[in-house]
């Protein structure tokens, strides 16, 4: 094999690692962030609903209570917090099976059929991924990058650097 192809090779090897790499971490932030949603509305409404059943506060605070435990609720139920998340950790377990194959084969003795192959797997991944946040997948491609000893081309602005992702579909 020359080693103009043998740097080719190794080049594409080295983006579908922190490709795969990258959205085990994606999936990995995105499920975090669902449970969190998921846990903090039950506790939420739990302690929403304590304070409206004890009838201890004034019929103006059981009112907001009431309306925070049915806009939280719904909030749940409708965009599905806890089955977002579930699908998230299948996501990243997929994501975590393409690197261990890619480990697994090692940095020497890949072929091209075999780079194809996860290249084609990961297409077929992506296929049915929900849309991806930007902020967030340029944050987990910054810290796959420097995880593998390489340098991301992303360059985060302040709100990318300092703020959660609020938004995550």
């Amino acid at each position: 094999m020359s080693d103009e192809n043998h740097d080719y090779l190794w080049d594409r090897r080295c983006k579908i690692h922190e490709r795969a790499l990258m959205n085990r971490m994606y999936y990995q932030e995105r499920q975090r962030i669902f449970e969190w949603r998921e846990g903090f509305v039950k506790a939420a409404s739990i302690l929403a609903g304590s304070v409206a059943f004890a009838n201890v506060a004034d019929p103006t605070i059981i009112k907001w209570c009431a309306a925070f435990i049915t806009g939280a609720s719904t909030a749940s139920l409708v965009f599905g917090y806890g089955n977002k998340a579930r699908d998230s950790v299948k996501r990243s377990a997929e994501w975590a099976l393409l690197d261990r194959d890619i480990e697994l084969v090692g940095e020497r003795d890949f072929t091209e059929k075999q780079i194809n192959e996860w290249f084609a797997r990961a297409n077929e991944m992506e296929a049915g991924e929900p849309a991806a946040n930007r902020i967030l997948l340029d944050r987990c491609l910054k810290r796959a990058a420097e995880a593998l000893g390489g340098k991301d081309e992303i360059k985060l602005g302040f709100f990318g650097r300092y703020f959660p992702p609020i938004m995550i579909p």
